[in-house]
C-alpha cells in the first residue's frame, strides 16, 4: 500500500497548485500555506494562476475549460457562456433554472450543453457545483480527441454495482452511479421532491456545505436543525406532527465535527410519517456502518475512500428495498432512473473499478491509523479538542458498527488559543496539504477555511471554529505519521 505521497508531501510553498495525486485528472490541489487558501477563496491571481488541478466541481478542469471554449466557437451565440453537461436531463435542467434565455443543446458526439447569457455565468456555475452533474475531465478528454464520447461499458457498471453491493447489503439493482457524490445526493433529493412537490426538506446536523445548498436553493424551503443533538430531535418530532416533510437528510457521521445522530430515532420519526430519510454515509462508510436498513436512501462519495486515490469523481445511490422507494424495485428501476443523471463516464468507471480492488485492505490500516492518531492528538498539551467517533464511542456509532468496521480516517481536532496556532500548526505539518479525504495518502485543511470562507460568522453561530484542522489519514507507516504530528504540534 506504499505510495509516492507517503514520502514526498505535497506541502511546501513552491507546490502551490500542484495536482493531489500526481495525476491530469487529480481531484485535489496543494494549498501550502493559510494565505494560499484565503488566495483561492478570494481569486487572488498569484493563487488562481499557479493552479494546475483543484475539486472539479469548484475549479474547472483544462480539458473543460477548453471544451467549453471549442463549444462557443461552434454552437454560441454573441453575448454567451456554455458548460457541458452529464446528460440531456442535466443540460435541460440547468437551462430551467438559469431562465433568462438559456437553452440546451444537443452538439456533436454524444454530449449535451446549456447555452446561457454571460451574465448567468454565477448561476450555471452554482448549478455545476451543487448539483454534482458535472462532465468529467476524461470525458472532455476523448470529446476534444476523439469528437464523440465512448460507449458505456455495462458489463462494467454491474461488476462495480455488484461490489457496492457486497458492501452495502443492497441488491446491485438498488444501486445506481453517478457522476459526483453530489449528484447522487441531488438525485436523492429529486426523489423525495416528487413525492412531494410543494413541501421542504429537513437538515438534521451541520452537514457538508453542497448538500446544505442544494436543500435551500432547490427545492420548495427548508428546516435546519445544525446541532442535530436530542435537543433537535425533540424539535424536529414537533415539525412532524404539524407539518408534512418531502425528506429528511443527515449525514452519519456529520461533517466536520463527526457528530453521530441518533439514526435510529430519526427513522423511527420517519416511519411514522411515511417521510423518506436519506443518509449520506460517505464518512462512517459502508464498511465501517450499517445504516441502509434504517434509511430509504444511502448516497455515498465513491471519489473518497471507495477510490483511495483522488482521481476519480464518483457517487452512488442506494435504495432500500424495505423502504419507502423499495417498490421501484419491481419494475425497472423506474424511479431512480428517472433522476439518475447521467451515469458515471466509462473511462472513470475504469479508474474506479481498478481503485477499489483494494479498498477493504485500506479501510482496515486508515480505521487503525485514524483512531491512533485520535488518541495522541487528544492527550497532546497543544490541542485543545479533537472530533472523532472512536474517543467516546455513542451507542448508536457501536450497534451499527460491522464485524470488522472501525471509526473512520477522519477527524478534526482545534488547537489551543486556535486563532493564533492553527496557521502555525498547519503551516508545520509535513502531510499532503488539499482538500477531500479517503485517500491511501494523508491530507489536512484548514476545512472551514475553504468551505466556508464568506460565512465565517455564521458557521461560528453553528458551533464550529472557524480555526479547525481537518485530517484525513492515509496508510503511511504508523510511527512516521505520527512524529510528523509531534512536530509541527511542538
Amino acid at each position: 500500500m506504499k505510495h509516492p505521497l507517503h514520502n514526498h508531501q505535497l506541502c511546501r510553498p513552491e507546490d502551490l497548485g500542484a495536482p493531489i495525486p500526481d495525476s491530469k485528472h487529480a481531484v485535489s490541489v496543494c494549498l501550502p500555506l493559510w494565505a494560499d487558501v484565503a488566495g483561492y477563496e478570494e481569486s487572488d491571481p498569484r493563487v488562481i494562476e499557479r493552479m494546475r488541478a483543484g475539486y472539479p466541481r469548484f475549479f474547472f478542469h483544462a480539458r473543460i475549460t477548453e471544451m467549453r471554449k471549442r463549444l462557443l466557437e461552434k454552437y454560441g451565440r454573441s453575448g454567451e457562456e456554455t458548460l457541458p453537461l452529464a446528460d440531456e436531463m442535466s443540460a435541460r435542467e440547468c437551462a430551467a433554472y438559469l431562465d433568462s434565455g438559456a437553452r440546451a443543446v444537443d452538439v456533436e458526439g454524444g454530449v449535451w450543453a446549456v447555452f446561457f447569457p454571460k451574465e448567468r455565468m454565477p448561476c450555471a456555475k452554482a448549478y455545476w457545483q451543487h448539483a454534482g452533474r458535472i462532465l468529467s475531465s476524461r470525458a472532455a478528454e476523448d470529446w476534444l480527441r476523439e469528437g464523440r464520447l465512448r460507449k458505456p461499458d455495462v458489463a462494467l457498471e454491474k461488476v462495480v454495482c455488484e461490489r457496492l453491493s457486497g458492501w452495502c447489503g443492497a441488491p446491485p439493482q438498488a444501486v445506481t452511479l453517478h457522476s459526483s457524490g453530489m449528484a447522487a445526493i441531488y438525485a436523492a433529493f429529486l426523489m423525495a421532491r416528487e413525492r412531494r412537490p410543494e413541501k421542504r426538506m429537513v437538515m438534521f446536523g451541520f452537514p457538508y456545505i453542497d448538500t446544505l445548498k442544494i436543500l435551500q436553493k432547490f427545492g420548495a424551503g427548508l428546516e435546519f436543525y445544525a446541532q442535530g443533538d436530542e435537543g433537535d430531535l425533540r424539535k424536529l418530532q414537533r415539525l412532524l406532527e404539524s407539518e408534512e416533510i418531502a425528506g429528511i437528510f443527515c449525514e452519519f457521521p456529520s461533517n466536520p465535527l463527526l457528530r453521530v445522530p441518533n439514526l435510529p430515532a430519526l427513522s423511527q420519526m420517519a416511519k411514522a410519517t411515511g417521510t423518506p430519510l436519506i443518509v449520506d454515509d460517505t464518512i462512517g462508510t459502508f464498511f465501517n456502518v450499517d445504516v441502509l436498513p434504517l434509511t430509504d436512501l444511502m448516497v455515498s462519495s465513491l471519489t473518497k475512500a471507495f477510490s483511495g486515490e483522488g482521481d476519480v469523481m464518483a457517487g452512488a445511490l442506494t435504495v432500500n428495498p424495505a423502504g419507502i422507494f423499495g417498490g421501484e424495485l419491481l419494475g425497472p428501476m423506474r424511479g431512480v432512473l428517472s433522476v439518475k443523471g447521467g451515469g458515471l463516464y466509462v473511462r472513470d468507471l475504469e479508474i474506479l473499478e481498478c481503485n477499489s480492488q483494494d479498498f477493504a485492505d485500506r479501510m482496515r490500516v486508515t480505521n487503525r491509523h485514524g483512531l491512533a492518531l485520535a488518541e495522541v492528538l487528544a492527550a497532546h498539551p497543544a490541542v485543545e479538542q479533537v472530533y472523532y467517533p472512536g474517543l467516546q464511542p455513542s451507542a448508536i456509532y457501536e450497534a451499527l458498527l460491522k464485524p470488522e468496521g472501525g471509526y473512520g480516517a477522519l477527524l478534526s481536532f482545534l488547537p489551543r488559543d486556535a486563532s493564533k496556532n492553527s496557521r502555525r500548526i498547519f503551516e508545520r505539518l509535513s502531510v499532503n496539504r488539499g482538500i477531500s479525504f479517503g485517500t491511501s495518502y494523508s491530507l489536512v485543511c484548514p476545512y472551514v477555511q475553504l468551505a466556508h470562507y464568506h460565512e465565517l460568522d455564521w458557521v461560528k453561530s453553528c458551533g464550529i471554529d472557524p480555526f479547525l484542522l481537518r485530517v484525513a489519514v492515509g496508510t503511511e507507516p504508523w510511527e512516521a505519521l505520527k512524529e510528523r504530528f509531534l512536530v509541527a504540534l511542538s
